[in-house]
């Protein structure tokens, strides 16, 4: 496999921004004859760019897979179009694919995209998919912060965890709302709106461990996707919010959408 770290300039963002790609290369273990599909992971709240490929074996299940993946970067955006910052969901639903297509020459067809995420990226990549169905055939939405509200609701306790402490004083610049995130922007909302004219609902895989303290949104909306998702799978194990359970959930994604892979020498 072929890894690389770089930047570019997103028109978008509005600045450069980093991007880590692994691709197919004919090497020591598997030769492809096909072209690959097209992953892309979104990262978690406090993580970067970096996080899933140093934190996971997802190298290796590209490899297996014959999948180029695709890491971009949003900072703590909760991939918005922010009402004052950056516009972090048309850069992941717009303007990446074309960046892919120019200049790594992968496929975008919805036929050949994925897309998976954990945390606030499990909430954004379920969001880009839901919201832009015509570019993504397949999303993961792993240990998700998907009720926004009842994020900022427990960022207020004094026993909040630590990766939620002060998320209240940053939904002002995401949302232009002082205390609340409107319903416009919630999964369940996106879900009864419907996709839109002539597309379909990506296929949905959703994860979440049962220690982890985000279970009961994703509890919450698992039987909302049941409903209004033709093809919604979910599955849940013990674990708290930590990446073992990621690691585990985008094999089993892949595994689920693109078979067992190969695993000859």
């Amino acid at each position: 496999m072929a890894y690389f770290t770089g930047n570019i300039y997103s028109a978008k963002l509005l600045q450069d921004t980093q991007l880590h790609v692994i691709l197919p290369q004919d090497g020591r273990r598997y030769i492809w004859d096909t072209d690959p599909k097209t992953l892309v992971l979104l990262h978690g709240l406090s993580d970067n760019a970096s996080t899933w490929a140093r934190r996971t074996s997802i190298e290796r299940y590209a490899e297996r897979y014959n999948l180029a993946v695709v890491i971009p970067e949003v900072q703590r955006s909760w991939y918005f179009d922010m009402a004052g910052g950056v516009q972090a969901f048309s850069y992941i639903t717009e303007e990446l694919p074309l960046i892919l297509e120019r200049l790594f020459h992968l496929s975008t067809s919805r036929e050949d995209m994925l897309i998976a995420g954990l945390s606030m990226g499990g909430y954004g990549a379920l969001k880009c998919a839901l919201k832009a169905p015509e570019t993504y055939g397949y999303c993961g939405a792993f240990s998700g912060a998907y009720d926004m509200n009842e994020i900022i609701r427990l960022s207020r306790q004094d026993d909040a965890p630590e990766l939620l402490k002060g998320i209240d004083r940053e939904i002002f610049p995401i949302t232009g709302r002082r205390e609340y995130v409107p319903e416009e922007y919630l999964i369940p909302h996106i879900l009864e709106e419907g996709p839109q004219e002539g597309c379909e609902f990506p296929k949905v895989y959703m994860v979440c461990g049962t220690e982890d303290f985000l279970y009961p949104q994703t509890e919450k909306l698992k039987k909302i996707c049941q409903a209004k998702l033709k093809e919604f799978c979910y599955e849940e194990w013990p674990g708290i919010h930590e990446w073992d359970v990621w690691d585990k959930a985008i094999e089993r994604m892949l595994k689920l959408y693109l078979g067992e892979g190969r695993k000859d020498n």
